[in-house]
């Protein structure tokens, strides 16, 4: 809900349980709801690091992981990188080439 005047009754969810607990040697707290209905449909990621820079690295790698998650998910066809033009194209050389007797 992008507005909060927007919220209406069915657009809010229900859960079994909802409690905080502490965790980490700060006493960090974080709620948690559990038996959530269509809980198959939404996760939540805990992402702690030594400092600021390790989290928003951290938070940076995982949407790019989630963004390649939804592409194959819009279009599940793959072009393979790393290298592997090259490679395919010089394994096709050497096959020819193995059937040369002579070096020219």
């Amino acid at each position: 809900v992008p507005r909060f005047e927007e919220l209406s009754e069915k657009k809010l969810g229900t859960a079994g349980i909802i409690r905080e607990i502490s965790f980490g040697n700060t006493r960090e707290r974080m709620l948690v709801l559990e038996d959530c209905a269509n809980s198959h449909t939404a996760v939540t990621i805990l992402v702690r690091g030594g400092n600021h820079m390790i989290v928003q690295e951290a938070k940076r790698s995982l949407h790019d992981a989630m963004c390649v998650v939804r592409n194959l998910i819009k279009d599940n066809r793959v072009v393979y990188g790393g290298g592997s033009a090259e490679i395919a194209c010089s394994l096709a050389i050497r096959a020819v080439a193995d059937t040369f007797s002579e070096i020219d």
